[in-house]
């Protein structure tokens, strides 16, 4: 069983990070930021429509429940997707995935701050090491590369939001797929009410645009998301956030195979900083979560 969920949450992790791979050859194409991140969950709710109705899964959803979707999926997953996708106009694939995965410590931070949740020394010191972790993929002179960093940072915060917002507000109680499909469906909502702002969305685009479009789509929305469910099932929360590392490392491996990106040692050395903060994080987390555990157990016992 702890194979089949290593092997489901690598796969999904893999799964992640080829889609800055599929957004940078759709950029080419004549696609931007805007367009991807609409038209991706357009094909996402005809996946999951369809695969709702093959599961007599019910659309029905409380007024409490949408409300807080509609928050998180506004300020959550919509603007993550725009701010990440934008950040990779600016700085390579590889950069931007890795500074992303800096979610996890402003998750500690969000509830640190305004959920009052005890942060301790050590994981103190694990953020601090993932800021320095930062500082190395600077540029000096470049202010496209600033941009980019702070696009690319400003995306992790916002998932932290989206991943403290789905526990906090009970949206986890939801099924996966009707919790999915309407931030889908609000992100639609969302983009094509700021296009009539903003007037960037680029629609005359070849097929083959479109073809990537469709895998983030699926890749994303669907695929990846459902293996990681089964990641979850299998393994845990706390240890299939380890194998998620697999993500940002397939984002930087990629790129260099077979983009030719340059792999320069300020860059090596800042993603080991920020993988391996992020990896004591989540193993600090772990390990709190099972002495909470052993406290409950001799509570009960005694």
């Amino acid at each position: 069983m702890k194979q089949k969920g290593i092997f489901y949450t690598i796969l999904s992790a893999v799964s992640f990070g080829i889609m800055p791979l599929l957004c940078s050859q759709a950029y080419d194409l004549g696609a931007n930021a805007e367009t991807l991140v609409f038209l991706r969950n357009v094909f996402a709710i005809m996946i999951l429509f369809v695969l709702m109705k093959q599961k007599h899964i019910s659309f029905a959803i409380s007024r409490k429940d949408f409300k807080n979707t509609a928050l998180v999926g506004i300020f959550g997953i919509t603007l993550t997707a725009l701010l990440l996708y934008n950040a990779y106009s600016y700085i390579s694939l590889g950069t931007a995935t890795t500074l992303h995965f800096l979610y996890p410590a402003f998750v500690a931070l969000i509830n640190y701050v305004f959920y009052k949740e005890h942060l301790a020394k050590s994981t103190v010191l694990v953020l601090l090491a993932a800021t320095l972790g930062i500082f190395f993929f600077f540029e000096p002179g470049n202010g496209n590369s600033s941009i980019g960093i702070l696009l690319a940072i400003a995306s992790s915060i916002s998932y932290a939001f989206y991943m403290t917002g789905v526990e906090r507000r009970r949206l986890n109680q939801l099924n996966s797929y009707k919790l999915t499909f309407y931030l889908a469906l609000i992100a639609c909502f969302v983009m094509f009410f700021y296009n009539l702002v903003s007037n960037k969305m680029v629609w005359q685009l070849p097929l083959a645009a479109y073809g990537y479009a469709f895998l983030i789509g699926f890749g994303c929305s669907f695929f990846a998301v459902f293996t990681l469910q089964l990641g979850i099932k299998y393994l845990g929360a706390s240890t299939a956030a380890i194998f998620c590392m697999f993500e940002p490392v397939t984002a930087v491996l990629a790129e260099w195979v077979l983009f030719g990106e340059a792999l320069s040692v300020s860059k090596i050395m800042g993603c080991l900083l920020i993988l391996g903060a992020v990896s004591v994080l989540i193993l600090l987390d772990k390990k709190q979560s099972s002495a909470s555990r052993e406290e409950l157990i001799e509570q009960f016992a005694d």
